[in-house]
């Protein structure tokens, strides 16, 4: 049906920027029957083509096109040549294209092939589709299948001449807002068109009928008819409408694809401002490189872009980086597999620190792992806190000391083997309660305690424990509350310290001491009663008497400060408050009572209250009597005064005596044994220091101007070995 009506020549157009297939084009066509081909690479050309004098039988497009695709073009050229044969090739096959391809009139679409008969097949089909166009041109209803064609176009296509809407398809109405065309403002586009790139609209149209100018999908923004706004690409070029020059614009919406560069920018934004460490690695080339490391990465290594893009992740490894760790990250890559290590890495400048990494695969459509995406994640801190809590852990496992931890509930938090082996715990010590693990008798005794724990203090009592098939123990017992991340209490810490060999030492002591000053005052007692008996006899043995009776008085004495110090080195000091003004007071009395010549100056203020221990008494009697007693006056006199610091009281005792002799200051000091002393004076002054050191403080001596000594006791205005809510608390046994 080709032969007789066609022409001998057809003239094709061919639209392709593939360069060889344009050469092939015009090598191989004319060879296969009479096709005369011209070659073009956009569609912009291809239109300035169609518009000139000399017309084209037969359009060649590829699908793929610089300025636009090959359905855009289609769809152009139908609104002109409606009938125009329009063969559409495309690389690889899409149901979608050839759809869309279908829909808009394509004469034939192809896919491009190698085989050798392609290039007869291909002109055999444009040569029945030039004779067939021109056998029936003159059944065609140009306009009307032109507009036909035009709506079912996917973008707004219109023409406008003489700044007028001359046409509008279907979708651009709908993409408006419009129900029919009769709607359509005539300055339509100029009005609903802005942005940057469109301004001056009506002019820059104008400069494109005339083929001054073009608009190649310029970005603007359309606004429809009830004031909602959509970006669009506009696309315009000179065309013959009715036979006068008008202007074609394609106008395509571009939400979508806006909306995809802004979820990709929001991605980035995210990627660039997450707080940790993220990389991402093409698992495509050798050795994983890096293409990706965000801001939160670069500080943490210290590795600017420059430095590690291009490069794998192991340049932050070290020394002390633990192969066996590497070793499961390099595990699960080849397993294709998420995986998360902490391992030591080191940064730019040499520095060390610990590194949470996570590793996992990134697929494509295909499930093959194109990339690995990286976190990295300081956890130094963490890492050094679980270490110290090992060595706490460790330190309180090894520890001799019972200890343990409650809640609120009474239910054991942890308790260290010491404290499981005493109280026979062999289970799960989170699965036992406190009245379980030291029974009921026990638990009856350290409830109140715990209890007040609970309120907030810390308490210390002495107690005795009785396990089935073990000797009684005597235990110091130490509650703490143990504090909740708000500063509440969430439990309590007990600290049980064994005390029954030092109890049975004190039993001991106590023992001993009473024997020694029972045998010392018996045989005292018959040394005196001679050295009476030898001293009534009168003449030379009472002068030797008198010796043996001071001697014995010494004795005796030495043996009442003996009594004393046992006494204090036995008892449980117990921190109460005490008003130093009312303890100097009362010793003065007392003492100017036993030594009636004797004058006691007291300088105080009205009051002065400490929190010490109660024998601090027996050392400010202690002092001021040795003041009295060693004194060669007849009428002794002793200043005393109390002055109050921020920190501490300060009791002083002034004499004007002999003073006090080195050797006797020598006994206060730590390392200073009481044997060597000659009499009581140093033993008491002994006394003294032990009491003042239990209750935190310390003891001072001065000369006195011009005679006599200075001693000062500093008393601390809180006892520094115990909490303050220790302090009123009893300390008990039972």
């Amino acid at each position: 049906m080709c032969a007789a009506v066609a022409k001998k020549q057809s003239d094709v157009l061919v639209v392709t920027a593939d360069e060889s297939f344009a050469n092939a084009c015009q090598k191989q066509l004319p060879s296969q029957a009479a096709l005369a081909v011209e070659t073009v690479s956009t569609v912009g050309a291809a239109i300035d083509r169609l518009v000139a004098e000399n017309g084209i039988d037969c359009i060649v497009s590829d699908h793929d096109l610089p300025d636009t695709d090959g359905i855009a073009f289609l769809e152009a050229v139908r609104s002109q040549a409606p009938t125009l044969p329009f063969v559409l090739f495309t690389s690889e096959g899409s149901e979608g294209i050839a759809s869309r391809a279908i829909t808009a009139d394509v004469t034939e679409y192809l896919i491009k092939d190698d085989h050798s008969g392609q290039w007869a097949q291909l002109a055999a089909l444009i040569t029945d589709a030039v004779a067939y166009r021109r056998a029936h041109a003159e059944f065609r209803e140009t306009d009307i299948h032109a507009t036909a064609l035009l709506d079912a176009a996917h973008d707004m296509i219109a023409v406008v001449r003489d700044r007028e809407v001359a046409f509008i398809n279907e979708t651009g109405l709908e993409l408006m807002g419009l129900p029919d065309r009769s709607a359509v403002p005539d300055r339509l586009l100029s009005q609903a068109l802005s942005g940057r790139e469109v301004d001056d609209f009506e002019e820059r149209l104008e400069a494109v009928r005339d083929g001054s100018q073009s608009l190649d999908r310029v970005a603007g923004t359309l606004t429809q008819t009830d004031g909602t706004t959509v970006p669009v690409a506009v696309t315009a070029t000179h065309f013959g409408w009715a036979d006068e020059p008008a202007t074609v614009l394609v106008v395509r919406d571009v939400s979508d694809r806006e909306q995809r560069e802004q979820d990709l920018e929001l991605k980035d934004r995210v990627l660039s401002a997450a707080p940790i460490g993220i990389t991402i690695a093409d698992a495509t080339e050798p050795d994983n490189p890096l293409i990706y490391a965000n801001d939160a990465f670069q500080a943490l290594t210290g590795y600017n872009e420059g430095q590690i893009l291009g490069y794998n992740c192991r340049v932050l490894q070290g020394p002390n980086t633990d192969p066996a760790r590497v070793a499961q990250i390099r595990a699960g890559i080849e397993r294709e597999q998420p995986v998360t290590v902490e391992l030591r890495n080191y940064r730019a400048d040499g520095s060390q620190f610990w590194n949470r990494v996570t590793v996992a695969p990134v697929e494509n459509d295909a499930g093959e792992v194109t990339h690995y995406v990286g976190f990295q994640q300081d956890v130094t801190e963490l890492q050094e806190r679980t270490e110290q809590l090992a060595h706490y852990k460790r330190a309180i496992d090894g520890a001799n000391e019972r200890i343990a931890a409650v809640d609120t509930n009474y239910e054991y938090i942890f308790a260290n083997p010491a404290y499981r082996e005493f109280h026979g715990i062999e289970d799960d010590v989170r699965e036992v309660t406190l009245p379980e693990g030291i029974g009921q008798e026990a638990f009856a005794i350290a409830r109140p305690y715990v209890e007040r724990v609970f309120a907030g203090e810390s308490v210390q009592y002495r107690t005795t424990r009785d396990v089935p098939d073990k000797p009684t123990r005597t235990f110091n017992v130490r509650y703490h509350p143990l504090a909740d991340p708000s500063g509440g209490v969430a439990g309590v810490v007990a600290t049980l310290q064994d005390l029954t060999a030092q109890v049975e030492r004190e039993k001991q002591l106590t023992t001993l001491d009473r024997l020694l000053r029972h045998n010392i005052r018996n045989e005292l007692n018959t040394i005196l009663g001679r050295a009476s008996m030898i001293k009534e006899a009168g003449g030379t043995i009472e002068q030797q008497a008198e010796p043996i009776e001071r001697a014995a008085e010494r004795i005796l004495e030495q043996a009442e400060k003996e009594r004393e110090i046992i006494k204090l080195l036995t008892a449980v000091s117990t921190p109460q408050s005490i008003d130093l003004v009312t303890i100097v007071e009362t010793v003065r009395d007392t003492l100017e009572t036993a030594y009636p010549e004797a004058t006691v100056a007291v300088e105080t203020p009205e009051s002065v209250t400490v929190q010490t221990i109660a024998e601090i008494e027996q050392a400010i009697e202690e002092v001021i009597e040795n003041a009295i007693v060693h004194t060669e006056s007849e009428t002794p006199k002793v200043t005393v005064t109390v002055e109050r610091g921020p920190e501490t009281v300060e009791v002083t005792v002034a004499d004007r005596g002999p003073g006090i002799p080195a050797e006797e200051r020598q006994v206060i000091r730590d390392d200073s044994p009481v044997e060597p002393l000659r009499h009581s004076a140093g033993m008491g002054l002994w006394l003294v220091k032990r009491i003042c050191t239990r209750a935190g403080g310390t003891v001072r001596f001065a000369e006195n101007d011009p005679r006599g000594s200075v001693v000062t006791l500093v008393i601390p205005r809180r006892n520094p070995s115990i909490d303050e809510t220790q302090v009123g608390t009893t300390i008990e046994s039972n």
